[in-house]
């Protein structure tokens, strides 16, 4: 039985072909995006205008020579040259501070660190004296501390300008004591101004109440009572040297004459001595036990004194003699 021998003139499909034939598909699909992807970007764009895309397939075919394809290079833009600068950072310098000395303030006494703007109070005591037998105590205020603020403004005011001084009764008096020692001055200093001044109480001199008279207005009436003679000595003696803190004018009662008086006390060589208008010669505290010291003031403060127990004034010498 013979067998035939001849092929067929088309090969069966044996999945080779197939997968060879999908390969250049798909080949071909990507050429045809990359062409049309390179056109789009290299032709002019307009938005009225039609874009014409080449047409390629693989049953159509078009030459690309009829495309125009313009390839447009922009030149680089030159990079902009950077300068390095050093730069040195160096501590934030801190302020110097100095520190203030801490001075240590004294409770009973704190006016005595404070400075001293008058030449005559360099060193203001304002510790508690006993005088005429009573304890003075440090007090901001006194009844007569207005008053007496007036006056001592007054007269150091006077003592700035030089003006005190050309008060030729002033400037005579100052002249005769100066050469002699404290010890001399004190007394005739007493006695010198109580001859200068004549008593006379406010209503009359000053017609009004209650007055204390700065040297210059004493001197220029030439009058004024108790406190005005003190506030004079007060004025000389510290002209002469006399410190504040041994001086205090005293405004007290007198309970042998029923009525109030003032005086000037000067500490030297450790006692107070008395300066008074109604004595020539100056007293001691021992002379004169009628007096009860109710206020005392000087240019570094004021005292208010209450009696002491326990410290008697003795009577060296009876009112009726010191009057002489």
């Amino acid at each position: 039985m013979e067998q035939s021998a001849t092929a067929p003139v088309i090969p069966a499909a044996n999945g080779k072909g197939a997968r060879a034939l999908l390969r250049a598909s798909l080949y071909g699909l990507g050429f045809h995006a990359a062409l049309l992807t390179a056109q789009a970007d290299t032709l002019p764009f307009a938005e009225d205008a039609p874009l014409e895309i080449a047409e390629i397939s693989f049953t159509r075919t078009a030459s690309l020579d009829r495309v125009p394809v313009d390839f447009h290079f922009m030149p680089r833009p030159s990079a902009k040259t950077v300068l390095l600068h050093k730069v040195r950072l160096e501590p934030v310098a801190q302020p110097a501070v100095k520190q203030k000395s801490l001075v240590p303030i004294d409770a009973h006494n704190s006016a005595s660190t404070l400075p001293d703007r008058r030449s005559h109070r360099v060193t203001p005591n304002l510790k508690s004296t006993i005088l005429f037998g009573t304890m003075g105590k440090s007090v901001p205020l006194t009844p007569v501390s207005k008053r007496w603020t007036r006056a001592l403004g007054e007269f150091e005011a006077a003592t700035a300008t030089g003006s005190r001084h050309n008060d030729r009764a002033y400037s005579a008096i100052l002249a005769q004591v100066k050469d002699f020692r404290r010890g001399l001055q004190i007394p005739k200093i007493n006695y010198m101004v109580n001859r200068v001044l004549a008593y006379r109480d406010d209503a009359r001199v000053w017609k009004t109440g209650e007055y204390w008279a700065s040297p210059s207005e004493a001197l220029e009436k030439r009058a004024g009572d108790c406190e005005d003679y003190a506030i004079l000595k007060y004025a000389l003696l510290r002209d002469l040297g006399v410190q504040d803190e041994d001086m205090r004018i005293v405004v007290l009662m007198d309970e042998a004459a029923g009525q109030h008086h003032a005086v000037l006390s000067v500490r030297h060589d450790g006692q107070w001595l008395i300066l008074d208008n109604r004595f020539s010669r100056i007293r001691f505290e021992r002379d004169l036990p009628n007096y009860k010291p109710l206020y005392s003031v000087n240019a570094s403060g004021q005292w208010s004194h209450t009696l002491q127990k326990g410290a008697p004034v003795s009577l060296a010498a009876r009112l009726k003699s010191a009057n002489k």
